[in-house]
């Protein structure tokens, strides 16, 4: 377990930081479903982060220790229609990811929790998000930390 880690909300001066790590996920991806996913070089996450930093819905936690950006969290906070769902204002987590080299020391389980904590005090109240099947280990985090599977989406390549 992390305690010299802290949890804070991320700002334009984290962005490429935060890009480098998003690169990181997005290769995973990549090499996992390259039927699925185009290679995104890491000059394309920068700009996504870099445009997420200065949109008013949205929020970026970052990990933090010894001075060095170690995780990231990206949300997306949604006004649904109250017709068809219960809940009305929803986070959706869109990246989201601790460097290969610090995973497993309780650092994403922390993110989490600063996270669903934040959104709570702006009324939030529900957080959802997708993983794809392959990264059973994000499927196993995310059930440990209290979610579950609402739907699954399949999908067939023709060629």
């Amino acid at each position: 377990m992390s305690k010299n880690i802290d949890i804070l909300v991320a700002n334009e001066e984290d962005a490429e930081d935060i890009a480098r790590l998003s690169y990181q996920v997005g290769k995973m991806h990549d090499d996992a479903l390259p039927d699925y996913f185009k290679p995104t070089p890491e000059e394309e996450h920068l700009r996504i982060i870099q445009n997420m930093l200065k949109d008013e819905n949205a929020v970026i936690f970052k990990a933090v220790e010894g001075g060095k950006i170690c995780g990231f969290m990206c949300m997306l906070i949604q006004e649904k229609s109250r017709n068809g769902y219960v809940h009305s204002k929803v986070a959706y987590i869109y990246n989201f990811g601790v460097d290969e080299a610090m995973r497993s020391r309780g650092i994403g389980g922390r993110m989490l929790q600063t996270a669903e904590s934040f959104l709570q005090t702006k009324g939030v109240e529900a957080v959802e998000l997708s993983v794809f099947m392959f990264n059973q280990r994000a499927l196993t985090f995310y059930e440990k930390n209290g979610y579950r599977t609402l739907d699954v989406n399949l999908q067939k390549i023709l060629k």
